[in-house]
């Protein structure tokens, strides 16, 4: 198929976008294991887990203040058996912390008892310590709709010509 070019008048060839590149398995496990600092791969999701080893870590997790992502394993085949050879762990749930396999439910407990796995968890804050994070962060801090060089409502807008006429 061609396409005119306007500012010659003569047709082109339309360029074929080059072919998705699919990511190995491998790239995509460690994308996942990496997409948070502590990331749990269970059945279900933590509202509503699948099995009993998955609720028991999402107890543990839970009473530990734990901030966490998580993958539901039953939702993708190929990442369920993948991760068992990837880790050499072969049973779920699996929990990863900075990238690093800390193992399953037997593991996370007796981490819990040795006090290993409370120090290395990171912990969900607050909303007031998060409030007081961020408005101590710099300065002058802006809540707004939108980004600096982007403002999404009016008022933004105008916040951001007021203070660019001060600088």
């Amino acid at each position: 198929k061609l396409v005119q070019n306007p500012d010659i008048g003569a047709p082109l060839p339309l360029a074929k976008p080059p072919p998705k590149k699919e990511k190995s398995l491998d790239e995509r496990l460690k994308e996942l294991i990496n997409a948070s600092k502590c990331m749990l791969f269970m059945k279900g999701s933590p509202k509503e887990p699948k099995c009993g080893f998955s609720r028991q870590t999402i107890e543990i997790l839970d009473g530990l203040n734990a901030e966490f992502g998580h993958f539901d394993i039953l939702s993708d085949e190929e990442v369920r058996q993948g991760l068992k050879t990837f880790s050499n762990w072969p049973t779920y749930p699996q929990l990863y912390v900075d990238g690093e396999l800390i193992g399953g439910l037997d593991i996370i407990k007796e981490m819990i008892e040795s006090g290993d796995l409370q120090t290395m968890i990171p912990k969900k804050q607050n909303l007031d310590e998060r409030l007081k994070a961020l408005t101590n962060k710099a300065p002058l801090m802006i809540f707004m709709k939108g980004n600096r060089d982007g403002p999404k409502c009016g008022f933004s807008r105008q916040l951001m010509e007021i203070l660019q006429g001060t600088v």
